[in-house]
């Protein structure tokens, strides 16, 4: 009985296995069918992920061509700003150019009007003849007198002392070559005027002085070597006195 049992037992074990290798079989079979239903879904689903890809990979290239495009145009911009800047800044240093030429006309007018002035009051019923003539120099660019300088015009004044006739002093200021024109003639302009103040300071009256700055002209000396450039900046200081000789026309 025991043994029957047994048997059927067994037999069942081998009908279940059975069973579930048939199913076992069924299910992969099952799988492989709806797995071979979806693929083309799948190949399908991966073409349009490929082309989305390579639409963004368009539309990436086109925007960094675009910041590229404008980068370009922003530093054309820059560029042409930069050129308008320095535009203006030479228009500006032109009108200071031409500020500084009006000063320079305007000056030359005043020591025109001045020496009108003072022209005006000789008399010149008198001749005047070179009584001494001096000379006091400069560093280099400078109107400032040295005590030498000083010494010079000290015996000048004292020649003159209490005498408000019968004289004239002539003052022509000069530089040597280096610098431009025009600096140069206020640079020897300055140089007079220098020695005109101290000349006022020691009672020689104004109207007896006349000035004129020549710049660079009449060298006395080779402006090519220091020696030379030294004894061209210079005033040259002229007495004339009244020969008492009535000019005839």
């Amino acid at each position: 009985m025991v043994s029957r049992n047994r048997g059927f037992a067994g037999a069942g074990v081998f009908f279940l296995a059975g069973i579930l290798m048939l199913s076992g079989c069924a299910s992969r079979k099952y799988v492989r069918l709806q797995t071979q239903a979806l693929e083309p879904a799948i190949q399908e689903a991966s073409n349009a992920a490929k082309e989305n890809a390579e639409r963004i990979d368009a539309v990436d290239r086109r925007a960094q061509q675009g910041i590229t495009a404008a980068g370009a145009a922003d530093t054309k911009a820059t560029a042409a700003q930069q050129v308008a800047a320095t535009a203006q800044t030479a228009a500006q240093a032109a009108d200071r150019k031409a500020d500084t030429a009006n000063q320079g006309v305007q000056q030359a007018n005043n020591r025109i009007n001045t020496l009108e002035t003072r022209v005006a009051n000789i008399n010149f019923t008198d001749a005047y003849a070179e009584a001494e003539k001096q000379t006091v120099t400069f560093a280099n660019n400078a109107a400032t007198l040295n005590d030498q300088a000083k010494s010079t015009l000290d015996r000048i004044a004292s020649s003159v002392s209490g005498q408000r006739a019968g004289f004239m002093i002539e003052l022509q200021g000069f530089t040597d070559n280096r610098g431009s024109e025009q600096y140069n003639i206020g640079l020897s302009q300055r140089r007079v005027q220098a020695v005109e103040r101290y000349l006022v300071t020691k009672s020689v009256p104004l109207y007896r002085i006349s000035v004129i700055g020549l710049g660079e002209d009449n060298p006395i000396a080779n402006n090519n070597d220091s020696q030379g450039r030294a004894q061209n900046r210079r005033v040259e200081v002229r007495l004339l006195k009244s020969t008492g000789t009535r000019q005839t026309n």
